[in-house]
């Protein structure tokens, strides 16, 4: 039987600057319930199904809390807002989406995701005007509370104010915090970053470099493991669908690098396919497609144990 620990987020503002601070549990008596399952992550999943109850929004790159019962996403509409929806059961549907009011803005805001405590909201925004786009934080003391106001994540956005930064993923015991840039250092167009939790604040961030390509990747979703990581890329390579296509690399060892990444074929389609979120088991996955429409929409998607 395998333990999953969460590691607790205290975060301290600082002049509107937010910087993230992983504790670490001491004893596994205060760990979660035990995972009972593990699914093998050389697996494949099973046919991507519709959350039917989201069907009506095109959204992007989805992230659910820890429990697995508050979905997060952005919304496409006359602007790009951030959204959430909650159930009560994994057995039950999502209720009404509701708006993340205290993090939107009257710009574009994208890609919530929440740490596995559920107390520090990742997203990005281009709020500031006349800058690119950047890495926000907002905190709260509860999970019965509301997000606080946000402020700019501190020491990984890009120091060019230009600059493109997107799509955060905190790993599930916080040491690692991934996401997508544009910044000089990469192989070219969108790539994949990853910072270290020191102890006190976040490295700088470094290029994964084996897991880039000169075109461009998205969405890095990373298992509870760290063993396991997936991706968007549109690199063209013979299987590929086209558009944005799944891909995934596993590793043995959490100190290895990633081997050559390979395409998820049975959640692939023509269209734009985003696979962003997977369950502490490694069971379900959660993204979205466009299967050639033009409109995403969120999908979950299971494999056996």
């Amino acid at each position: 039987m395998r333990i999953v620990c969460v590691f607790v987020l205290l975060v301290m503002a600082d002049c509107g600057v937010v910087n993230s601070s992983p504790g670490v549990r001491t004893s596994l008596a205060d760990a979660p319930v035990a995972v009972q399952r593990i699914c093998d992550p050389l697996a494949k999943f099973g046919a991507p199904v519709p959350i039917l109850e989201l069907a009506m929004v095109n959204a992007g790159a989805p992230r659910l809390s820890g429990d697995e019962l508050t979905i997060y996403f952005h919304v496409y509409g006359s602007q790009v807002d951030l959204w959430s929806a909650h159930r009560n059961s994994l057995t039950e549907p999502f209720g009404p989406p509701t708006l993340l009011a205290g993090q939107n803005s009257s710009s574009a805001d994208y890609d919530p995701a929440v740490s596995a405590d559920g107390l520090t909201l990742w997203f990005a925004s281009t709020r500031v005007a006349n800058e690119g786009q950047h890495l926000y934080v907002s905190t709260r003391t509860s999970t019965l509370a509301e997000f606080g106001a946000p402020g700019l994540a501190a020491a990984v956005n890009a120091t060019d104010t230009q600059q493109y930064d997107a799509q955060p993923f905190l790993t599930t015991v916080g040491n690692e915090l991934w996401f997508t840039s544009k910044r000089t250092g990469g192989l070219g167009g969108n790539d994949i970053w990853r910072a270290a939790w020191t102890g006190s604040g976040f490295e700088t961030p470094v290029a994964v470099a084996e897991l880039n390509s000169p075109a461009d990747e998205w969405v890095p979703t990373v298992s509870a493991d760290r063993l396991t990581v997936y991706f968007s890329s549109e690199r063209a390579a013979t299987g590929a669908k086209g558009d944005r296509d799944i891909w995934v690399s596993h590793r043995n060892v959490i100190d290895d690098g990633f081997p050559a990444s390979t395409l998820v074929d049975e959640l692939n389609t023509a269209g734009a396919d985003v696979a962003s979120w997977l369950s502490a088991d490694n069971c379900r996955m959660y993204g979205t497609s466009s299967g050639g429409g033009g409109t995403n929409r969120i999908y979950t998607a299971s494999r056996q144990p």
